[in-house]
């Protein structure tokens, strides 16, 4: 049962083993024919545990502060990029994420110190990818993002400078047309839709197109 096998923090050592094997994941994925790989520092696995404060509750070098829970992250992004190649790397990251009952007591000092740390360290990377929060969830983190700052990925944008920007979640055929060329995104996502609907691109682009064509709005 559960009680009887609790969970345990990584020791520095597993750290460095769990990097190698990332390392190794990544390696064989490029062999295998892939163009790279994207780390998943959301949805409350293993990077966003680092992340979160109410996961991290570490006293070494990797817990405590903000910048602190960062450096298992970055440490990653560095051995991965080292040995496939920064711009074969990007990074899923979800700054407002609740869910497997994520949360940090100060997100917008957490992960903007990440993304500077990105944009200095990793400036070639391929592109971050954020999810976005649900309305009915905006909510559980409105006190540690501060309800004075908007809740959007312009700050993120502007963080990351030319550093590609992608978003997911709450897109569809409605709501993803624009948002490319007005400069708010570099590219939707529709990561959930594609699961069950592997002709996606047929059934959202093609009648839009034809449309277009027909001078249609």
């Amino acid at each position: 049962m559960y009680k009887d096998f609790p969970p345990e923090a990584l020791s520095e050592e597993g750290i460095e083993r769990t990097i190698a094997d990332h390392v190794a994941a990544a390696k064989m994925a490029v062999r295998a024919g892939f163009d790279g790989v994207e780390l998943h520092g959301g949805n409350g696995y293993l990077l966003e545990q680092f992340l979160s404060s109410n996961v991290n509750k570490r006293t070494d070098r990797y817990g405590g502060s903000s910048e602190k829970r960062c450096a298992f992250v970055l440490e990653l992004l560095e051995e991965v990029g080292k040995a496939i190649g920064l711009e074969n790397v990007s990074l899923r990251l979800s700054p407002w994420g609740v869910y497997n009952d994520m949360s940090d007591e100060a997100r917008w000092d957490t992960w903007s110190f990440l993304c500077r740390e990105i944009k200095s360290r990793f400036g070639v990377i391929s592109y971050v990818s954020f999810v976005e929060p649900k309305m009915e969830e905006r909510e559980q983190f409105s006190e540690s993002w501060g309800k004075e700052r908007d809740v959007s990925l312009k700050a993120f944008k502007e963080i990351l400078q030319g550093i590609p920007v992608i978003s997911a979640g709450g897109w569809d055929a409605e709501t993803c047309w624009g948002v490319v060329e007005d400069g708010k995104v570099d590219g939707c996502v529709f990561a959930r839709w594609f699961v069950s609907n592997p002709d996606l691109v047929e059934r959202l682009v093609l009648p839009f197109r034809r449309d277009q064509e027909c001078g249609s709005n």
